[in-house]
């Protein structure tokens, strides 16, 4: 059965901050006691996969991108749209703060980024690094500092980074991400040690190739180098989200999830 909610526009919040971020109001689901999910990146890929999947398991959700196509997926999902980026502090607060404005709660997070290329190690900038650190990891940090104290007034609430298979075996491809996100997973694991008691949790999903493809048009380099011969769908990462926010992964916390058909060796 499909339920279908009535849009509503809202007048944006005044910050009062001379930051970009830019706010598009619809109504989201009615249920005061339906969950609330802050998830960033998620214009497209597996942000906004994420987003259809949670919108679906009842979620009243807000979502932040750089991107304008924020607001088409919001809209989407019955959701609101919240323009910034991860890497500010100012985007991330004023985005934590439109959900409790509209919803008074924050039961789960879903931290997603870009994937940038990268040099050769040391053709790196420091600038370049900082960049990819402050996008990988502090933004984790960030809205962990923020949304700690919320989940705990309420009893606990659920975090997921969106990770890479890179963690376990670095690509050259993606040097500074590969290295920048093994940081991710030791931060992710003495999270979950130190927050088990208020009863939150934080893991982290390392998908390998994700892509929108046809069944039959999978291009034949990603066919010989894939076990199943066809990439991941962002539906299929996106379900995994989902259950490890769920109920039947409360004991579950700490974990970088793979989720690359047996892809990587590593062990």
């Amino acid at each position: 059965m499909v339920i279908r909610f009535a849009r509503c526009a809202l007048a944006p919040r005044s910050t009062g901050s001379n930051d970009t971020a830019h706010h598009s109001y619809v109504m989201p689901l009615n249920n005061p006691s339906s969950p609330v999910a802050i998830i960033t990146a998620a214009s497209k890929g597996i942000g906004a996969a994420c987003a259809r999947k949670l919108a679906e398991r009842g979620y009243r959700l807000v979502l932040m991108s750089r991107s304008e196509a924020i607001h088409a997926i919001a809209r989407e999902v019955n959701g609101i749209a919240v323009q910034g980026t991860v890497s500010s502090v100012s985007d991330l607060t004023n985005l934590v703060q439109v959900a409790l404005d509209r919803f008074g709660r924050v039961d789960a997070v879903i931290n997603s980024s870009g994937h940038p290329e990268s040099d050769a190690l040391l053709a790196i900038t420091d600038d370049r690094w900082t960049e990819v650190f402050e996008m990988y990891f502090l933004s984790i940090v960030r809205m962990s500092r923020l949304v700690v104290p919320i989940m705990t007034e309420r009893g606990g609430g659920g975090f997921v980074n969106i990770s890479g298979s890179d963690v376990y075996e670095p690509s050259s491809s993606f040097a500074a991400a590969s290295v920048i996100r093994a940081s991710m997973t030791a931060y992710t694991k003495l999270f979950a040690q130190q927050h088990a008691a208020q009863k939150i949790r934080m893991n982290c999903v390392a998908p390998n190739v994700v892509l929108d493809f046809e069944p039959g048009q999978v291009r034949a380099d990603l066919k010989s180098r894939l076990p199943i011969q066809r990439p991941a769908s962002f539906r299929e990462v996106a379900d995994v989200v989902a259950f490890l926010l769920s109920a039947e992964a409360s004991y579950v916390s700490g974990e970088t999830v793979r989720v690359d058909a047996g892809a990587s060796k590593a062990i």
